[in-house]
């Protein structure tokens, strides 16, 4: 089905315009198909190159005001798919490809999520004030459900650890959906016309020492009691998580591979992944950064 997904979208631009808007409508029901259509995109970027990928993100826009007019009643939607996933995901892989370089790509993807923050820092002075506004409404409607379990005092802290988190998940989600997708194109695109180059690429990526020291930084930064008053440093902790998170994962990827090690750990780390997010995705950043001093590919494969 997947594979059928690429096929289609790669007959033409309206084709893949099509695909893309019919997956990021239905995501909406099922989040995880935004990662396809951010795909779709990234695919016939590669392939066609960036004059038809942004036609191609054009026909994507004209086909989803369709479906937002007609069926959804919310043109609005669009606009903000567009910023939020399209338009990043097409920018990291004109990156890669340009600099033929998958680390270059998803550094590009996290810069749009630290952009991000930025730009949420300069537009809202006090942040964390305005999503307790937003989350409110949600939570009080929330807390009025029958299984809920926790008391109005508790209801309230997680209202705030919520508003604090807020600006850094959101620019995550960012980068994580247009690095996501720009996995899956190169997937695409290796499996139909290259088969095998995407594996090999993904678990040789490093993403550079001076990167590591800036995430090393914000991770002691959001430790310290600076913390509060550098919060649009500390926000941009997650975004970094997210690509560092990934560095790990193809670090596990290559250790398994050069170790000729059964796929079971693969399979037993992606459980943990669902199941343990937030603590597996710290152990794989913390493995990420490590890794630009210690290699912990090359002792895998001498041992």
């Amino acid at each position: 089905m997947l594979r059928g997904i690429a096929e289609f979208a790669m007959q033409g631009r309206w084709q893949a315009g099509v695909a893309t808007a019919l997956l990021s409508a239905a995501a909406m029901m099922l989040p995880p198909l935004n990662y396809l259509a951010s795909g779709v995109i990234a695919l016939t970027t590669l392939r066609m190159g960036p004059r038809e990928g942004a036609k191609v993100v054009t026909a994507t826009l004209v086909v989803f005001l369709l479906i937002a007019g007609f069926l959804l009643g919310e043109m609005w939607v669009a606009g903000l798919i567009l910023l939020s996933s399209w338009v990043p995901v097409f920018v990291a892989t004109l990156t890669l490809g340009y600099t033929r370089s998958l680390a270059a790509s998803l550094l590009a993807a996290s810069g749009l999520g630290v952009l991000a923050v930025l730009l949420m820092h300069l537009l809202v002075p006090d942040l964390v004030s305005w999503w307790q506004g937003l989350i409110e409404p949600f939570m009080t409607q929330l807390s009025q459900q029958p299984g809920w379990q926790l008391d109005s005092t508790q209801t309230e802290q997680l209202n705030s650890s919520l508003a604090v988190m807020m600006t850094g998940l959101i620019a995550a989600g960012i980068s994580f959906n247009a690095v996501i997708g720009l996995l899956i194109g190169r997937a695409w695109q290796a499996q139909l016309y290259n088969p095998g180059a995407f594996g090999s690429e993904f678990r040789a990526l490093r993403l550079g020492r001076s990167v590591a020291v800036f995430t090393a930084l914000l991770i002691g930064l959001s430790l310290s009691p600076l913390a509060e008053s550098l919060r649009w440093l500390v926000d941009c902790l997650p975004v970094m998580l997210v690509v560092f998170g990934l560095q790990g994962l193809s670090i596990v990827h290559a250790i398994v591979h050069n170790g000729k090690k059964s796929k079971g750990w693969l399979v037993a780390m992606y459980i943990l992944l669902v199941v343990m997010l937030p603590q597996m995705l710290m152990m794989l950043a913390t493995l990420g950064v490590l890794d630009q001093w210690f290699n912990f590919r090359k002792r895998s494969a001498v041992e």
